[in-house]
């Protein structure tokens, strides 16, 4: 069995949906935070640089539809993925859905004109949108359309302590509220932030599960240059995550995550320039086969304490989307 039969990923997702292989391409649409420009305080969340994330496009001065072309023409190359046909646009850096209506309509109008474009997954925070942007979203001529909330924590302290600007209530309103206008709704959880225990994680896996979500992305938090996180790690006031409690952690989640749910990251991305600590984070193709190789070597797989104890659901998926 190939470790990747482990559990359902959002390339799977992809495959399943559309029956033949969907690439993202991450666009920078230079969004705003209101967390960082005053609307609610000034500097973000401790463990967020100014920067953000993403491909940086757009401070190249590049559209929205300039970005794409870059990358279709990148990808037009690439011997695995130049008969590619379906692309998924990915709006990732920053909240994307912060700011007035219009915006939003502008970045949209521009989604629905690109080549090849099959559908968009749009990054934003729980208290950045509303019914006027969520029926916009909902509206768009695409096959796919995904929304995903940076909720991080399902602990009000953790969320105070880490400065993310909202609560608890307000991440489960947005979820909810997302799914009432169909949208896929994903959400991203940070394991190893400050002063959480696993079970405190493991708790937010839960309590997420509860909800109407489709996706989740798993993160470890990371220290980055110029945050209040660096500081606080350079006073010994935080200390990551070891890389075998991180792969440890992730496995006992995709233990409990319903087997329906797609897994869109196991693991974080970050550019070797911006990372203080810890160094295994630079590590990512390492850290996913850790995680599928301790699945495999324990026979478990994501569901497995949830709703599939008994048997794999994911050997005859795989096989099947193999043949697409």
């Amino acid at each position: 069995m190939k470790s990747h039969y482990l559990y359902y990923s959002f390339d799977a997702w992809l495959k399943n949906r559309h029956k033949a292989k969907v690439q993202k391409i991450s666009l920078d649409a230079h969004a705003g935070c209101p967390n960082r420009d005053g609307t609610i305080q000034y500097g973000g969340c401790t463990f967020c640089n100014a920067d953000g994330s993403g491909s940086g496009l757009m401070q190249k001065g590049l559209s929205l539809t300039k970005q794409w072309e870059y990358w279709l023409n990148k990808f037009s190359k690439s011997d695995r993925l130049k008969n590619t046909k379906n692309f998924l646009a990915y709006m990732q850096s920053y909240s994307n859905t912060y700011g007035c209506l219009e915006k939003l309509e502008k970045m949209t109008t521009e989604l629905a004109s690109l080549e090849k474009c099959a559908g968009f997954s749009i990054g934003t925070r729980p208290d950045c949108i509303d019914e006027e942007k969520l029926r916009l979203l909902a509206s768009l001529p695409f096959q796919t359309k995904w929304i995903e909330f940076g909720i991080q924590s399902m602990h009000d302290e953790t969320l105070k302590r880490i400065r993310r600007g909202h609560s608890v209530q307000c991440s489960v309103d947005a979820i909810t509220r997302s799914r009432k206008y169909n949208l896929n709704v994903c959400v991203h959880l940070m394991a190893g932030l400050p002063d959480e225990t696993k079970e405190d994680f493991l708790d937010t896996v839960r309590e997420v599960c509860k909800l109407p979500v489709q996706g989740i992305k798993l993160h470890g938090l990371y220290v980055c240059k110029n945050t209040q996180l660096a500081k606080d790690y350079r006073a010994n006031a935080y200390t990551p995550m070891e890389q075998e409690d991180y792969i440890r952690l992730i496995c006992d989640a995709l233990c409990i995550i319903p087997s329906n749910i797609a897994i869109h990251r196991l693991t974080a991305d970050c550019h070797d320039e911006e990372l203080i600590a810890p160094e295994w984070a630079k590590l990512k193709g390492h850290i996913v086969r850790g995680i599928e190789g301790l699945l495999f070597h324990e026979g478990k797989w994501q569901g497995c304490k949830n709703d599939v104890p008994f048997e794999n659901p994911y050997t005859a998926l795989y096989k099947k989307l193999e043949r697409l």
